[in-house]
């Protein structure tokens, strides 16, 4: 009699990656949809604009070297860190970090 034998199962084909989708077709914009766009993007400026003014928001502003300057002659007298502040017309977090940022101490003054 012949003998079975056991078949060794050949290893599973790798499966290929799926190819890149196409991006969709570009959409075509009518006159009128884009002045409707560019209309409620304004819309939405004036209003972030008129909120920012009521909740006292203000737009940021970068640090001038005179802003350093001062910053660097109010710390070294010891003032306290909301004075500082107030003088620079910054919030009291913002000049604690552009203190930290500039290697400045403010530790010893709350």
């Amino acid at each position: 009699m012949a003998r079975a034998t056991t078949a060794k199962k050949a290893p599973a084909p790798k499966k290929k990656a799926a190819p890149a989708k196409k991006p969709a077709p570009a959409k075509k914009v009518t006159a009128t949809a884009a002045k409707k766009a560019t209309a409620g993007k304004a819309a939405t400026t004036v209003k972030t604009a008129a909120a920012a003014k009521k909740t006292g928001a203000s737009k940021r502003r970068g640090w001038t070297k005179d802003d350093v300057k001062e910053l660097k002659a109010l710390a070294k007298q010891k003032l306290p860190t909301a004075k500082i502040a107030k003088a620079l017309k910054r919030t009291e977090g913002a000049t604690r970090q552009k203190a930290y940022s500039l290697g400045v101490s403010l530790d010893s003054r709350r």
